[in-house]
């Protein structure tokens, strides 16, 4: 499964390459890889100890030069046409802790040359091959979704007073470990746990705080399941003694989201751009009469939660110009919103998984339409 997607990627970004003026693409020049990981994806197979190289030709060759000590790799990998090796020589990898050191030495070894003056970047090649999604990539996503939705049920069953946030991360880290998944960032702040008003906005460790009557309960959390990952956010409200239903301004801030969530996804489409996506999202949320957003509606999401390509924002400073990148078949996307109560205070978020098809967005995920109580 594994080597017939990086040969269905090699294809992919072969085909890709005249559209870009490009010969022959140098994937990935670097050595170390175990400590640094390919952030290109499936297009090498592997990670390599000494200086290596990997080529994608127009004609549709591929080629990998590796040290002695990483072939044995490779061989087995059995994905590249041609495998040359060398016996690799002493290096401190320790002095090169920036890949402009493996640019020099590369502009080095071809100093001289008449391919010296024929580098150029490939960084667009490089986003459309990680961004457009192949059908087993989907298909993981999708996986790792579903996982992902059974583990906020567990969450959801797991929610009792007295409960703190840090006490539900806790549980939910053994939960994960003992199912051998990873998760999509840093531990430490996945799960996001809120109980009530947030103690800090945006991506922050959970609080020993205690979940009391009259909370909003909001979790950010994504999973890694065999190379693939997720990103989701759920909402629910415990409800307070004698409470049918949550408090009208709770209730109206979920219906913001979801408002913002549906114009965002129903502007998806092959060839919108980032930005115009974001923007049907933002003016939903203005006519609501809710302050603007201080973050982009969307992301990439593939091997790991923000996965590179472009993105679903506005067009600030921040996001460069990945907000003008058109929008392709293929592309899955994590679009959120998240909204703060006005009076009662809490934070209400959703955030689903969709991927682009020739019509539009269609959901990889169960998205979430009714607030949730508990209690």
């Amino acid at each position: 499964m594994r080597a017939e997607l990086i040969r269905a990627k090699h294809r992919q970004a072969i085909e890709l390459m005249p559209e870009h003026g490009v010969d022959c693409w140098l994937v990935q020049f670097a050595r170390e890889t175990g400590l640094r990981p390919d952030p290109l994806g499936y297009l090498v197979g592997a990670a390599v100890t000494w200086p290596s190289a990997f080529l994608l030709n127009k004609d549709g060759r591929t080629a990998a030069v590796v040290a002695t000590g990483d072939a044995g790799t490779f061989e087995e990998l059995g994905v590249w046409d041609e495998l040359r090796t060398y016996v690799a020589s002493a290096s401190d990898d320790t002095a090169d802790g920036i890949t402009h050191g493996m640019y020099r030495l590369l502009e080095s070894l071809l100093a001289g040359t008449k391919f010296a003056p024929r580098l150029v970047p490939a960084g667009e090649l490089a986003g459309r091959v990680r961004a457009v999604k192949l059908p087993p990539e989907i298909e993981g996503i999708g996986r790792a979704v579903k996982l992902t939705e059974q583990l906020l049920e567990r969450m959801e069953q797991r929610i009792e007073l007295g409960l703190t946030e840090r006490g539900l991360q806790e549980e939910v880290h053994s939960w994960v470990r003992e199912a051998g998944w990873r998760f999509s960032w840093d531990e430490e702040i996945c799960p996001m746990v809120n109980f009530g008003q947030p103690a800090f906005v945006g991506h922050a460790a959970p609080t020993d705080r205690e979940l009391r009557p009259g909370d909003v309960v909001h979790v950010d959390v994504g999973l890694i399941v065999d190379g693939f990952a997720s990103d989701l956010q759920r909402t629910w409200y415990w409800r307070r003694p004698g409470e049918t239903e949550a408090p009208a301004d709770v209730r109206r801030t979920f219906e913001a989201v979801r408002a913002a969530l549906d114009a965002g996804v129903a502007a998806i489409r092959p060839g919108a751009k980032g930005y115009e996506v974001d923007a049907a999202s933002r003016s939903t949320v203005a006519e609501w009469d809710f302050p603007e957003p201080a973050f982009a509606f969307g992301h990439g999401c593939g091997q790991v939660a923000h996965d590179g390509g472009g993105v679903l924002g506005p067009r600030w400073e921040r996001y460069g110009d990945r907000p003008e990148v058109p929008i392709e078949e293929g592309n899955v996307f994590a679009v959120e919103m998240d909204l703060s109560v006005p009076e009662e205070g809490g934070l209400v978020g959703l955030e689903e998984e969709v991927v682009v098809g020739p019509g539009g967005a269609r959901y990889l995920s169960d998205p979430q339409r009714e607030l949730k109580l508990l209690g």
